[in-house]
């Protein structure tokens, strides 16, 4: 992840220093649970459409080394989901 650089592109969004540890923290959780290398090379890969569906469908049959086991509510996939999207669209903005 271009971390530095997303949280660079939040600021300038007008993201809370708060929400940008979020993302950041959010995203790298989903790096380390689902044991992808680098969430940039899952855009590269299809632009994070298969990451998307997997927490779209509350991460039933992982696509994935790992599966991720989440306690809790469905929010918590909308939340993690959300995050890839904001890190999608920094990635498209530039």
């Amino acid at each position: 992840m271009k971390e530095l650089d997303f949280r660079k592109w939040l600021n300038e969004t007008g993201v809370s220093k708060k929400m940008q540890s979020d993302f950041v923290s959010r995203l790298k959780r989903l790096e380390t649970k689902l044991e992808i290398f680098d969430i940039d090379e899952e855009y590269k890969s299809d632009k994070c459409q298969k990451l998307l569906k997997y927490l779209s469908e509350g991460c039933k049959n992982s696509p994935y080394p790992k599966n991720l086991n989440l306690q809790g509510t469905s929010n918590q996939y909308t939340v993690l989901k959300y995050a890839v999207k904001k890190y999608i669209s920094f990635l498209e903005s530039n």
